[in-house]
């Protein structure tokens, strides 16, 4: 197998998501007592007797539950955020647009030019047709040097 390189998430950006959002959903399990006994007090929110109710939750066993349960609800979101999450693989000979276990390949040969809209990579093929227009997590040095090297057509 020839070797690529990968644009994308960096095994360090993973992490953070994961950190970010188990931490997130670790502060929200403990304050949502709190939080809910506060927002039944909004007199403007429908189901203000249902929040009251939720935050009247304060056993013991609920300070150990809600926390455990919103790092897990956490580590979950972050594992959908990063499969749904956009690759490049720059190769000699083909690009492979990653997502998930979905790997798909584009020819050199289909490619006209290559160009990044803010954080969208946009790759162009003949005849007007856009190949790819989505959103891929990497800096723009990083992107240009990746596509140069391997003399792809990149419009930076």
């Amino acid at each position: 197998m020839e070797e690529t390189t990968r644009l994308g998430m960096t095994r360090e950006d993973r992490i953070w998501v994961y950190v970010l959002f188990a931490g997130g959903g670790t502060a929200l399990g403990l304050i949502a007592p709190l939080l809910a006994r506060w927002l039944a007090d909004v007199p403007v929110l429908p189901f203000g007797d249902v929040l009251a109710w939720l935050g009247g939750f304060d056993q013991w066993w609920s300070w150990i539950a809600r926390p455990v349960g919103g790092l897990v609800v956490g580590a979950v979101a972050a594992a959908v955020v990063i499969d749904n999450e956009y690759a490049i693989e720059v190769a000699d000979d083909a690009l492979f647009i990653v997502r998930g276990r979905d790997r798909r390949r584009l020819e050199r040969t289909q490619i006209v030019g290559i160009h990044a809209e803010r954080k969208r990579i946009v790759i162009d093929g003949h005849q007007g047709r856009v190949l790819f227009d989505k959103p891929v997590d990497v800096k723009r040095s990083t992107l240009a040097a990746a596509f140069q090297e391997r003399g792809y057509p990149w419009e930076g």
